[in-house]
């Protein structure tokens, strides 16, 4: 289809321009245009409605929202149950939210930028401790120099090899037993909240003018017995926050393993050197999602171990190991469940009494603890928690109970303890009082349920040895049946050689 237009719809160029006169007298930078009348709104709301999103997710994040549009999606149960359950299952990419009841340590706010000033100031500061550090690596290298020719000569005096004495001389431990809590450093770290907790990073205050800053605050000199408790337990708070917190995000965690393990495997040679033990150390990730690098060591030829005894490398011990724990997929409260915690308190008693009595086959009896066990093998259970039933960590029904439990006897203040045989007599003495006393000491077995009533037993087959074989054998019976029928000769008693195979040779 074809139209025609006039001669003045084109320009002098010969371009179409149709209806000149109608865009020439508009003004193109008056704001009207962009507004819509109050006639084209009303139009416009009377339209068709939009599509609403699911009735779900507006009822979870915002309550006082209009209803939305039904939907068939949005009315079946179901498909709201499967809904929520996608967002529960959405954000497990790292350890903190797979852990939402346990407090996070926060990453660090990155510093503002500096201006042109502060960088030359920063730059100059920056060049004068490179001087000294330059200085300081010459010093430090010409001592390692000399103590190098004096090791080297040590060597030679005594007969052992230069690793051995550098062993001895870098031989030191990062572990220090944890201290009491300070008042000095309990006020520090009060005043350093009030101060540094709104100063962004490069500006905060050092510890040297903090000590000073408590030294001159009049509000904590001659402090009560009481404020001075407060602060105190403020610092252990945040001490054990910090430790017991989770990262917040995979970066923190894996740099958090990195310099752990570094540490850990430091102890290890460490330890090595001053006692002669052998260490073996692994490390692996415990969620698919985890960034952490899974990392192995092993003191001296501690590797030969797994080849020897397992038949295995250790590597491939390394990788099974993280895909069990990648399969675990449990978050805190999951691993100290209360199936979990009871299993591992079980455990540790059984151990322990094994341990102590040296019989492997050695169970642990509840009921008659002072009798079957105490009184039998001379042992008893010391540190029982206070608050907790003596009854078998099977039968504890609360978390914090069986918890209470398991880690008294992990820190060894609930642990077993030999007796002497006065001790054992003057137990058997008390118990003996006390089933006196009409209290009942020794619980009897559960009765059969035909208690009382008279059995015939079977009678003993008659005849010769043809009926032997209808004759059930007793225990012992049995056991050298089998015996002699799993016995085997030695050895043939002809061997047929190849050169009699060959010969076309027959044993005889």
């Amino acid at each position: 289809m074809s139209e025609i237009f006039s001669k003045d719809g084109f320009d002098a160029d010969g371009e179409f321009n149709p209806m000149p006169q109608l865009w020439d007298g508009i003004d193109w930078n008056d704001p009207s245009l962009y507004q819509l009348t109050s006639d084209e709104l009303a139009a416009l709301n009377d339209g068709p409605v939009l599509p609403q999103p699911p009735a779900p997710v507006i009822s979870e994040l915002s309550p006082d929202a209009h209803a939305p549009t039904p939907s068939p999606h949005a009315s079946s149960p179901a498909g709201g149950e499967l809904l929520s359950e996608h967002l529960r299952d959405a954000n497990l990419s790292t350890w903190a939210a797979r852990n939402a009841t346990r407090p996070v340590i926060r990453c660090r706010t990155p510093p503002p930028r500096l201006s042109d000033a502060q960088k030359a100031s920063r730059k100059i500061k920056q060049d004068q401790r490179t001087e000294i550090a330059k200085h300081l690596h010459d010093a430090v290298a010409k001592h390692l120099q000399e103590q190098k020719i004096t090791v080297e000569l040590l060597s030679l005096t005594h007969g052992v090899t230069p690793q051995h004495i550098n062993d001895l001389i870098n031989n030191q431990t990062k572990y220090r037993t944890a201290r009491k809590i300070h008042l000095t450093n309990a006020l520090i770290h009060a005043k350093a909240k009030e101060m540094n907790s709104d100063q962004p990073n490069g500006s905060r205050y050092t510890l040297v003018e903090l000590r000073e800053m408590v030294a001159e605050d009049p509000q904590m000199q001659n402090l009560t017995r009481v404020e001075k408790a407060t602060y105190v337990a403020a610092l252990s708070e945040h001490r054990e926050k910090r430790v017991s917190s989770v990262r917040a995000n995979n970066m923190a965690a894996a740099r958090d393993v990195l310099v752990t393990t570094e540490r850990v495997v430091k102890e290890l040679d460490d330890l090595r050197v001053r006692t002669g033990t052998y260490g073996t150390l692994f490390v692996v990730r415990g969620h698919i999602n985890d960034t952490i690098q899974s990392t192995m060591h092993g003191t001296d030829n501690s590797e030969d171990f797994w080849d020897d005894v397992f038949e295995s490398p250790m590597a491939d011990v390394l990788r099974q190991y993280e895909q069990w724990g990648c399969t675990q997929n449990q978050n805190l409260n999951q691993r100290d469940s209360l199936e979990t915690v009871r299993k591992q308190a079980r455990k540790l008693i059984v151990r322990g009494l094994i341990a102590l009595t040296g019989k492997k086959d050695i169970t642990m009896n509840y009921n008659n603890y002072e009798t079957a066990i105490v009184e039998t093998y001379a042992v008893q259970l010391v540190g029982w928690p206070q608050g907790v039933k003596f009854i078998s960590p099977s039968n504890i029904g609360t978390v914090g109970e069986i918890r209470k439990l398991r880690d008294t006897l992990r820190a060894k203040t609930c642990y077993w303890a030999a007796l002497t045989p006065a001790e054992v007599k003057a137990h058997t003495a008390a118990l003996d009082v006390r089933q006196l006393t009409g209290e009942t000491v020794r619980q009897p077995r559960k009765k059969r349920s035909d208690a009382g009533i008279s059995r015939k037993r079977k009678a003993a087959p008659t005849g010769g040895q043809g009926n032997n074989h209808n004759r059930r054998l007793s225990k012992k019976g049995k056991k050298n049946a089998n015996t002699q029928h799993s016995e085997a000769p030695k050895s043939a008693e002809f061997v047929v050689t190849s050169d009699e195979d060959e010969d076309g040779g027959e044993p005889e």
